[in-house]
């Protein structure tokens, strides 16, 4: 049994019942129709069981048809971002070992020459075969690595199998639910929306207002979309959270659950969540792409942690075996077993064998993460075991930031690094020595974004003199901690410094009045924050394209300026 057995179950029993809500609603009889006609045009192209297929992520219904389309051709689906730097890309087709790509003809033409043969979706079908099996390959996602390269983890049918029904059973997924499609494909997230809902007969809405990075945007196409379900990574959470404290909105009537992960929960947000949302189940969620989707989940609603106290991750889902490794100090490595997880990194057989542990019950997984436990069994996350960090939901590996920054040009040092900000959660600090006037914040910034996926990109980058070190040698993060938290600015007069000052509380920064958004580590995230500020304070309405294209405070103040007389 496979998810693709279920699909087609479901495609009989309730054919005209609505699986995909894009533009137009796609049935799940029509689902199955033309997921099947994506894999006969593959198998007529030569893809053949086993291979792997480059799908761009593409959240339209024909993107979404497209992935399980290269799953009923008995193939795995390689999610791609078409933003992500050429040489990413080019290392993702290779490690892959692909030589095909399929998707909408629109989305196939967004990427790069990547020496693959595109098969556009519609091109003329052929005979399908058989369905997979369980331990088929389905999909290789890509993950920092701790050497500087990204990781492709290769995920079987046996592990949706396994992890997407247990996780639609502990969010309680209905047939007359409407799950929102929030993450990227490329993440493993995107597994938990698209197989919990349509294993469930549920509707995966898409709705590209909803993820445009707005809040605003987001409540108004859940209440138009009549959305009850939504999944958001924790840093996005937290600004609906200040919205709806600053803004005194309520939630859509229609929805019923929010589940978060991707990194830790504070205490103050649940608390404001219990005042603000009473009657809306907030679930945490944890779990790692090669444990696939969600292994441990707890319900928060009614919790009221002290502020900086603890928020548990929970317990395991019933597929998931646990194992705690004590390392002192009342903390646990936690491992994680069960049939869920994946088998291993592709070409990195000392990767593999690093992380996934062999014994007599099967194999676990070492997350590297550290754990406490509470009286009653639930999980608490307390830190990482290793350098890697996860920076807004995606883990990051510094080494290959590091790397980045030491390939542009003029940049002699370097080091990557996580500092915890009180407003926005956990962001990437990238430190640099310049060897030269050429190598500024700005022009290593320029450089890294051909280098780097957007997902891996420093929040904020730093130049230094030189790379304070320890007794034993070894760089002095806490000292470039310090440095980040500059006080030397001085914001500036008029309409100007008062926007810069608005820039540094939300950025967590001080922010000269010429200094850049996006330069100082702002991203879509933050800039909802900006706006929410900006418009209460102000009494202006402003757009996402108002920011990038005025990203400093002075900048922005002439907007502002002109737009009022």
């Amino acid at each position: 049994m496979t998810a693709l057995h279920r699909l087609e179950r479901l495609a009989g029993a309730r054919p005209d019942a609505p699986a995909l809500l894009d533009e137009e609603t796609v049935s799940y009889g029509r689902l199955w129709r033309e997921l099947t006609g994506v894999a006969g045009a593959l198998r007529a192209a030569g893809v053949r069981r086993g291979d792997r297929v480059v799908v761009p992520a593409d959240r339209t219904w024909q993107g979404i048809t497209s992935m399980l389309g290269v799953l009923r051709a008995g193939a795995a689906y390689v999610p791609v971002d078409a933003s992500d730097p050429v040489d990413r890309l080019r290392h993702v087709v290779r490690t892959a070992g692909t030589r095909w790509a399929t998707g909408r003809a629109e989305a196939l033409a967004a990427l790069p020459d990547l020496g693959l043969r595109s098969i556009p979706f519609g091109s003329a079908s052929g005979s399908v075969g058989g369905l997979p099996d369980p331990e088929d390959l389905a999909y290789v996602m890509f993950t920092s690595g701790s050497t500087g390269t990204a990781k492709a983890v290769m995920v079987p049918h046996r592990s949706i199998e396994h992890a997407a029904p247990s996780l639609a059973r502990r969010c309680g997924i209905r047939p007359d639910d409407r799950f929102l499609s929030w993450a990227s494909l490329v993440w493993d997230t995107s597994g938990e929306e698209l197989y919990s809902t349509l294993l469930s007969g549920a509707g995966l809405v898409l709705d590209r207002e909803a993820t445009s990075g707005s809040v605003p945007a987001l409540l108004r196409a859940v209440e138009r979309r009549e959305v009850s379900v939504v999944d958001l990574p924790t840093a996005f959470w937290n600004q609906v959270v200040d919205y709806l404290e600053t803004t005194g909105a309520a939630l859509p009537e229609c929805l019923r659950l929010v589940v978060v992960g991707g990194e830790e929960v504070r205490a103050r947000q649940v608390r404001v969540w219990a005042e603000r949302a009473p009657n809306v189940r907030l679930l945490n969620t944890y779990g790692q792409t090669e444990t696939v989707m969600v292994t441990h989940a707890a319900d928060l609603g009614g919790l009221l942690p002290p502020d900086g106290g603890a928020v548990p991750i929970g317990h395991p889902l019933p597929h998931v075996r646990q194992h705690l490794e004590p390392v002192g100090d009342g903390l646990f490595e936690l491992h994680v077993g069960g049939p869920s997880l994946a088998w291993g990194y592709r070409d990195r057989p000392a990767a593999t064998a690093e992380r996934f542990l062999p014994d007599e019950r099967g194999r676990w997984f070492r997350t590297g993460d550290l754990v406490r436990v509470a009286d009653d069994g639930a999980l608490a996350f307390v830190g990482r075991a290793d350098r890697q960090v996860k920076v807004r939901g995606v883990r990051v590996e510094p080494a290959e930031v590091e790397r980045a920054l030491m390939a542009c040009p003029g940049v002699t040092a370097a080091a990557a690094f996580a500092v915890d900000n009180a407003s926005d959660g956990v962001l990437l600090v990238g430190a640099f020595v310049p060897g030269d006037a050429d190598a500024t914040p700005a022009t290593v910034a320029a450089a890294l974004r051909t280098r780097l996926s957007p997902a891996l990109l420093p929040h904020r980058l730093v130049s230094v003199p030189s790379m304070p070190l320890l007794t034993t040698g070894k760089i002095d993060q806490a000292a470039l901690v310090e440095r980040f938290a500059r006080s030397d600015v001085e914001p500036g007069d008029g309409l100007a410094g008062q926007l810069a000052v608005v820039f540094s509380e939300v950025l967590g920064t001080p922010c000269a009045a010429d200094d850049d958004f996006f330069d100082q580590g702002g991203d879509s995230v933050v800039a909802t924050r900006l706006l929410t500020r900006i418009q209460r304070s102000y009494r202006v309405e402003l757009t996402f394209r108002d920011v990038f294209d005025h990203p400093s405070p002075t900048a922005l103040a002439a907007l502002i300026s002109r737009t009022s007389r």
